[in-house]
């Protein structure tokens, strides 16, 4: 049994928000659409705003100063970046974030944050939970990748990045390269590509060129 797409529980942006000062937040953070391939923000630039991700999928990127580009996370729904540019003086963007299909974000510039936080302290606690929610999830991944072998952890991060891109039905159709996967999983190409190809020979999924495509989500879950 291949198991609906629906299993991966794609998450409510509103669900996925601290509700403690959220109300707040929304009311002043501007709405703000990006086409597939776009640039939200780019490291190096200003960081002067809090983003979070009400729809849509972002891939977070680092450029190393040998000029190479690394995939460290997928965001969606829910998510969050740019806290450091709200909280800190004369910060720069430490990575870049690319659209992966349409998105739509709640932008929330620092001036307005520091007016917001004075009259309504509880919007304090929105981002203490957010952040601290956050340190959970990049711990239990840095975790992840000292103490599980790699299937496991390929698996662990599909079946996370494919709640981003689920639409209730399969396959679910993930826009990533398996370069991609690779550098998000911390595992070399070679031994990352040797695992999608035993899914793919087990029916789990199928490889495309720059994307996957998810067919057996209790099947991908069962190797978590």
């Amino acid at each position: 049994m291949a198991g609906p797409a629906s299993d991966l529980g794609p998450r409510s942006f509103l669900d996925a928000l601290p509700e403690v000062g959220r109300d707040r937040v929304l009311s002043v953070a501007a709405p703000r659409s990006y086409p597939a391939r776009a640039v939200v923000v780019r490291q190096g630039d200003v960081a002067d705003a809090l983003y979070l991700v009400e729809s849509g999928s972002l891939a977070v990127r680092h450029s190393t100063p040998a000029g190479a580009s690394v995939m460290l996370a997928v965001l969606g729904a829910g998510d969050f970046f740019g806290e450091v540019g709200v909280l800190l003086d004369a910060q720069q963007r430490t990575a870049t974030i690319e659209a992966l299909d349409d998105v739509v974000v709640r932008v929330l510039a620092r001036a307005d944050f520091d007016a917001l936080r004075r009259r309504h302290p509880e919007v304090n606690d929105f981002l203490l939970i957010a952040l601290a929610r956050n340190t959970e999830r990049l711990s239990r991944l840095v975790a992840q990748a000292h103490h599980l072998p790699v299937d496991r952890r390929v698996a662990r991060r599909l079946l996370d990045v494919g709640r981003h891109f689920s639409s209730g039905v399969l396959p679910v159709v993930v826009p990533l390269s398996q370069e991609d996967v690779a550098q998000l999983v911390g595992a070399t190409r070679p031994t990352t590509n040797q695992v999608l190809k035993r899914l793919e020979a087990d029916g789990v999924l199928r490889l495309g060129r720059g994307r996957l495509e998810i067919h057996d989500v209790r099947g991908l879950r069962e190797r978590c």
